[in-house]
């Protein structure tokens, strides 16, 4: 008896591990999205720290410094909020070169993204 419920109770918690990962792979959301850096390497970040050619982040505007994002194009990255923007109407994201180049995003996009 002892055996069955031992059983019973890690296939629910392995399942339900499993169905959260599943379930977290389609919530995400689609947005618009750029990138930045050339003429702002050097720039300090609302987050702290300076952007530099090898930066790895993501700016949003409302989303707390340090949140963990995923972010996916042609390839799926995670990547950290370490600043605020885009300051273009209709955008969600400006990502960092190596962020851009990590997905096979172009200058700009439609990402699929979620926290967490």
């Amino acid at each position: 008896m002892r055996k069955l419920f031992f059983i019973l109770l890690l296939s629910a918690v392995l399942g339900g591990a499993v169905g959260t990962a599943q379930a977290r792979m389609w919530r995400g959301d689609s947005a618009s999205a750029s990138w930045y850096g050339p003429g702002l390497y050097g720039n300090g970040l609302a987050c702290g720290g300076i952007l530099t050619t090898s930066t790895w982040g993501v700016a949003h505007k409302s989303l707390p410094c340090g949140t963990r994002v995923h972010i996916c194009y042609q390839r799926c990255v995670v990547a950290r909020v370490i600043d605020r923007g885009p300051y273009v109407a209709g955008r969600e994201f400006d990502l960092t070169g190596p962020v851009r180049y990590a997905i096979g995003m172009p200058s700009t996009g439609v990402v699929r993204w979620w926290v967490g």
